[in-house]
């Protein structure tokens, strides 16, 4: 098996968040008061950390049956084995604004990811586990 590689989607949702808490930061910032600078920092941090994952999140298949799910360099990875996959799906968030693949493993663990390309990601479990099966 070779390692595939799945960006995550970058959503208007995402991004719309991202530029909110910019404005209520520097607004914030702009008070010229005590409390104002000390939220607006702390804005500025969350809005760092939220690009952080929206830029650096990736779903990683690797060549020994992982999927390696990495949401940023601030945040730890996460490693499932392709066989303990028990379903995933697409489902639709909020207002249909957005849509994510549920994951279902282990013993009725979830997890979400949005990959750029949610059916060629189901397919590559697909793939994925016939082979396992396959060696089996």
């Amino acid at each position: 098996m070779t390692v595939r590689t799945f960006q995550h989607k970058v959503t208007a949702v995402a991004v719309g968040a991202i530029v909110m808490v910019a404005v209520a930061a520097l607004w914030l910032l702009l008070l010229r008061s005590g409390v104002g600078a000390v939220l607006g920092l702390l804005l500025v941090c969350l809005d760092v950390a939220a690009i952080e994952r929206v830029v650096h999140s990736a779903y990683v298949f690797t060549a020994d049956g992982r999927l390696v799910i990495s949401r940023g360099r601030f945040a730890r990875q996460q490693v499932i084995a392709v066989g303990e996959i028990l379903h995933a799906e697409v489902r639709q968030g909020p207002l249909r604004l957005f849509s994510y693949v549920l994951i279902e493993y282990g013993a009725h663990r979830l997890t979400s990811a949005q990959p750029e390309h949610a059916s060629a990601f189901l397919d590559e479990i697909v793939k994925r586990q016939k082979l396992i099966d396959d060696e089996i």
